[in-house]
């Protein structure tokens, strides 16, 4: 029984749910971790992926992704197998803005028509767990800094984020309200 936390870097920002599904943006890098009981990683992801179209110098700007990193990546419904696996060890499921990435998740699959992706039943959004005692949306830096103690020299790959959500999910002991949760 493990939680995941998974982070995408995107083609762009998702447009509103109504949107045509052609227009919506797409994930180029997925990473995900899979914690046990102790908030220990025992499974890591990270996939680069091939959206097909080429990403803009600002997206390459904000992630350092190029045009010739994806060049070779596999098309994500060639990564589904690899997404699938590490998703289907696990009941429950944090990201910081869990409707993005979800969202981006779910259009990918919508793409491909897979309709039997193994969702985690329970779900986590760190921005949404402390927006009220925020007053607003944290970001993951500032997050992770009042978790950890530490600023957090943020790089926007998707594993990089992943692990810093994994500091900051375990820092708060998070997980274990997951786990809790479960039983």
């Amino acid at each position: 029984m493990s939680v995941l936390v998974f982070d995408t870097e995107t083609t762009g920002l998702t447009l509103h749910p109504d949107a045509p599904l052609h227009k919506q943006p797409k994930i180029i890098e997925l990473g995900a971790a899979l914690l046990d009981e102790n908030g220990e990683v025992v499974e890591t992801l990270s996939q680069l992926i091939n959206p097909g179209e080429l990403v803009t110098e600002e997206i390459t700007r904000i992630t350092g992704i190029t045009n010739d990193d994806l060049k070779d990546a596999p098309s994500f419904a060639e990564a589904l197998p690899m997404i699938r696996q590490i998703f289907s060890g696990a009941f429950a499921v944090f990201a910081h803005n869990l409707p993005f990435d979800k969202a981006m998740l779910r259009n990918d699959l919508a793409r491909i028509n897979c309709l039997d992706f193994p969702w985690p039943k329970q779900e986590y959004c760190t921005v949404g767990m402390h927006k009220e005692m925020w007053g607003r949306n944290p970001k993951l830096t500032e997050l992770y800094e009042f978790a950890t103690g530490q600023p957090l020299p943020q790089t926007h790959r998707a594993l990089d984020d992943v692990m810093a959500l994994v500091q900051v999910v375990t820092a708060l002991e998070l997980h274990k309200i997951a786990f809790m949760e479960a039983q």
